[in-house]
């Protein structure tokens, strides 16, 4: 958690232009005395402040409320985000400590200055991606439309009391989805000196979204929610022992895969490690990732895992368009693992097509739905369901301060430590977000899950018929086409690719050419 600064003499420093001063002087004020009465945030805007310290010692006029002129709002964000960018650190920690050894008076100085760059830039990043910004949309639930939610349908109709048993289901199942966001003070990545993700790593944190939820399926199962339990004292001879049930044990355990740390099998320091030895190379820190860069490389980190909680989990990606009955035969080891399955898409050209919103819906409602990872332009997110004409989503543009997830509660207590505070609660959304189909980017990726071969062909089936998908049954059987497909599931061998090559030559189409002096080619 980053602190806030202490005040700067923007005028001494003469590095500085006149407007990055400027633009400093004015974030140095918001920060101490926070924003005039006439600021306020608008409603598409969501970023926010996270940390009691920081609330502490920011003033409460820094909040946004109600009524009031937006521009000043926008003003203090382009002055913020000018002044970081002028401040961010470029030169590497090596240069620095390079200078020091060689006794440089200067690297003394360019230490301190790089601390206090990243002191600030952390405070930066803690205000722009805070949850206390997140807008609730719980009072938007309340119209005629039921609520379609990975595979469940929650009506929102209301009883004599005016509650709604639906709607509160369906914040349950909500809630009990695993949650994964921009962390900040975490150790370094790779070579570097970066320890946040903010800014850059969301597609990579909805792609762990989506593969945590599917592992949550293995183990628990569709009906599973997330309840906050206190720990269990169980009696073994004269020691008391702390230890929570197995359910719980097992729902810390896969968090831990995803944990920000480098031994973590899917978490952010392996996917960037495997994107390092790709074609990202030494851009593999800092960048943004597609889509289907961001699958690519959680699918070969499920293969590495070693971890008995991703053994019996295969992933397949398609990037054409395509997806072959035999390429999954292979993956899941003639289904013996559970089955990932990602379609990489383009429902438009510069923005969502809206001939494909039934798809889409239709997609939501399916028991094997694993959601959508896409988001709107520049901004991803994992979507989830959708109400009337608005999706669902979580998004991972929220900074939480990374805090180790230990489950030795046992040794602690033999021990007499204090139990270390358990992050749990971070991993999950209390606050809804929904926003209009159309604004979703119609760059994404469908994303499914299947236990068998049969629960494959009969979605496959239903999928074809609703005009979702080409099905292609080989050679002997033809085609199963529709209008506007998202993508063709292919049965059989694959099609082999037309020749254009003449046909061979026989021994007497030879024999012929001999016979009348010119070579057959």
């Amino acid at each position: 958690m980053g602190e806030v600064p202490r005040s700067v003499d923007y005028s001494s420093d003469s590095t500085i232009s006149d407007d990055e001063r400027e633009h400093g002087e004015q974030m140095e004020h918001v920060l101490k005395y926070g924003a005039p009465e006439d600021a306020t945030t608008p409603e598409s805007e969501r970023i926010v402040v996270y940390g009691k310290e920081l609330l502490k010692s920011a003033p409460t006029s820094t909040l946004p409320n109600e009524s009031g002129n937006p521009s000043w709002y926008n003003r203090i964000k382009t002055a913020g985000a000018s002044m970081m960018e002028s401040i961010r650190p470029s030169s590497s920690s090596q240069d620095v400590r390079c200078h020091s050894e060689n006794g440089d008076a200067t690297g003394f100085e360019k230490n301190s200055k790089k601390k206090w760059k990243a002191k600030l830039w952390s405070t930066w990043n803690n205000i722009k991606y805070s949850s206390k910004w997140m807008s609730d949309r719980s009072d938007e639930y309340g119209g005629e439309h039921a609520v379609v939610f990975l595979g469940r349908i929650y009506p929102m109709s209301k009883d004599e009391s005016g509650m709604s048993m639906g709607f509160q289901n369906f914040c349950s199942d909500y809630y009990s989805k695993i949650w994964i966001t921009y962390r900040t003070d975490f150790p370094p990545l790779l070579d570097s000196d970066t320890t946040t993700d903010c800014g850059w790593g969301c597609m990579i944190r909805t792609t762990q979204m989506m593969t945590a939820h599917a592992i949550m399926l293995n183990r628990f199962g569709r009906e599973w929610r997330f309840v906050r339990r206190k720990r269990s004292h169980v009696a073994i001879g004269n020691t008391d022992i702390v230890e929570f049930d197995r359910d719980k044990l097992q729902e810390l355990m896969i968090l831990k895969l995803f944990e920000d740390k480098e031994t973590a099998p899917l978490g952010i320091h392996k996917m960037v490690e495997i994107a390092s030895r790709g074609e990202k190379g030494k851009m593999a820190v800092g960048s943004w990732y597609s889509p289907s860069e961001a699958v690519f490389i959680m699918k070969k980190a499920l293969s590495l895992s070693v971890s008995p909680l991703t053994g019996d989990t295969a992933m397949l990606l398609s990037i054409d368009g395509h997806v072959h009955i035999r390429d999954i035969e292979i993956e899941t080891k003639n289904w013996m693992k559970t089955l990932i399955l990602v379609v990489v898409v383009r429902l438009g050209a510069a923005e969502l097509n809206p001939i494909y919103l039934p798809h889409l819906k239709f997609l939501f409602s399916k028991e094997s739905c694993l959601g959508v990872t896409g988001g709107r332009p520049d901004h991803s997110s994992w979507f989830v369901g959708y109400y009337g004409d608005q999706v669902i989503y979580l998004d991972p543009h929220v900074a939480h301060e990374y805090i180790p997830i230990d489950v030795n509660f046992s040794e602690q207590v033999m021990h007499n430590k204090k139990p270390k505070k358990c992050p749990e609660r971070s991993y999950h959304c209390r606050l809804l977000s929904k926003m209009p189909f159309l604004s979703m980017d119609p760059s994404c990726a469908l994303c499914f899950r299947f236990e068998s071969k049969e629960e494959f062909d009969k979605d496959m089936r239903e999928l074809n018929l609703h005009q979702f998908i080409d099905i292609d049954q080989g050679e002997e059987h033809g085609m199963k086409r529709v209008r506007d497909p998202l993508f063709s599931v292919v049965y059989g061998e694959r099609r082999r690719a037309p020749s254009y090559n003449e046909p061979e030559v026989t021994d007497a189409e030879r024999a012929q050419a001999d016979r009348h002096g010119f070579e057959m080619l």
